[in-house]
């Protein structure tokens, strides 16, 4: 029979006061009664010393049966002794303290790259890095196909008159994508128009051609330059406040909350987004084709060309197929410019920065997206012949 040293002192007030038992190779501390910061809290060296007055226990365990209520002091006290076990290399055992205090004491005591996967060597070869590219890629087009099949059906619902859509929220919307950028687009679109006027004007005076910058102008302005440019700045103003904004909704889980009380997020938030730009950017695309002309005309009549010949020649060049191409593109550059957005907003993570990186990413996928219908259009209009 083991020699077992038992130094119990009892709870005074009902105060927890910690007791030590010994036995070779081991000791145990009893806590019992209330533990409170303004009472009970012993010196955990002081302790730890009666603990080893005679040899270094090899493990020390706890008994907390009797552990009426605690507060934050008591997790703070087995943190101190726990660092002195293990500067005496003596086993610290938490299985038999109350699950609460065992999990602080876990999230305390935890360290970055501690455990056996993180420590583990991971040789990066090439291949390991187009791999986990093709995953991260393989799951972002999953993404993006189910959000285009939740777009497509909001719509269809929104035909039928099923859709739980916020009407009235287009209006704001539409002021904001639409009135607001004017300024901006006014100066963009009228600057563009300048600079192409003042390139053409530097090769046709050489053969005498000046006349001929109006149709260079009307012409890159209509089909290409002004719904490029309202595309382009819509991205960088609205396909980065939509991604901010479903974004922190997403961060706040006011999305989850959507979803939880059975409305569809794509229905109440994503579909007036993409329909106040789809009626938007085509006449914000009328409007930077007036300003590009009229920044073409400041140049061109500087020339002792009148605006009587450089409107006249501005309306001989433009036909109807030049003028409605713009138009066209406008639509399909609304609908990639909001998807990218609320695409981004949607799937962005709840963090801070998560909405700062969804806001980066709608930019720029934007912009991307609308540069490649660009040139697959200018494909396409070539192939059709509808110039």
């Amino acid at each position: 029979m083991s020699l077992i040293r038992n130094t119990r002192r009892q709870p005074v007030s009902g105060k927890a006061v910690p007791s030590v038992s010994h036995e070779p190779g081991a000791a145990r501390i009893d806590i019992s009664g209330e533990w409170s910061i303004h009472g009970s809290p012993t010196d955990p060296h002081a302790l730890f010393a009666e603990i080893s007055f005679a040899a270094t226990p090899q493990k020390l365990t706890f008994d907390c049966r009797e552990l009426v209520r605690y507060d934050s002091s008591l997790p703070v006290f087995l943190l101190k002794l726990h660092q002195l076990c293990t500067e005496h290399g003596t086993c610290f055992d938490a299985a038999s303290l109350p699950a609460g205090i065992a999990r602080l004491l876990e999230l305390a005591l935890a360290r970055p790259g501690t455990t056996d996967a993180q420590h583990a060597a991971v040789v990066v070869t090439f291949f390991h890095r187009v791999g986990e590219w093709g995953r991260r890629s393989a799951r972002s087009w999953g993404n993006a196909l189910s959000f285009t099949g939740e777009i497509t059906l909001a719509f269809w619902n929104l035909f039928r008159g099923r859709a739980r859509t916020r009407f009235s929220e287009c209006w704001q919307l539409i002021q904001s994508c639409g009135a607001d950028a004017l300024p901006i687009v006014s100066l963009i679109s009228f600057l563009t128009g300048l600079i192409l006027a003042y390139v053409g004007a530097v090769q046709m005076q050489q053969f005498g051609a000046t006349i001929y910058v109006a149709s260079l102008v009307g012409l890159a302005m209509v089909r290409e330059m002004g719904v490029l440019m309202a595309s382009v700045i819509l991205c960088g103003r609205t396909a980065t406040a939509y991604a901010a904004q479903l974004g922190s909704m997403q961060a706040s889980e006011e999305i989850a909350a959507f979803r939880v009380l059975g409305i569809n997020p794509v229905e109440y938030l994503v579909l007036p987004r993409v329909i106040a730009l789809f009626f938007m950017l085509p006449l914000l695309t009328l409007y930077a084709n007036f300003c590009g002309m009229l920044g073409g005309m400041v140049v061109v009549t500087s020339m002792d060309i009148s605006f009587e010949q450089y409107y006249n020649m501005t309306i001989r060049s433009i036909n109807m197929p030049n003028f409605s191409s713009g138009l066209i593109k406008s639509f399909f550059f609304a609908i990639l410019i909001a998807w990218a957005g609320c695409f981004r907003g949607m799937i962005s993570g709840r963090s801070a920065q998560a909405v700062g990186d969804a806001t980066t990413s709608a930019a720029v996928l934007s912009i991307t997206l609308i540069v490649i219908a660009d040139a697959v259009f200018a494909v396409l209009f070539d192939a059709i012949h509808f110039f």
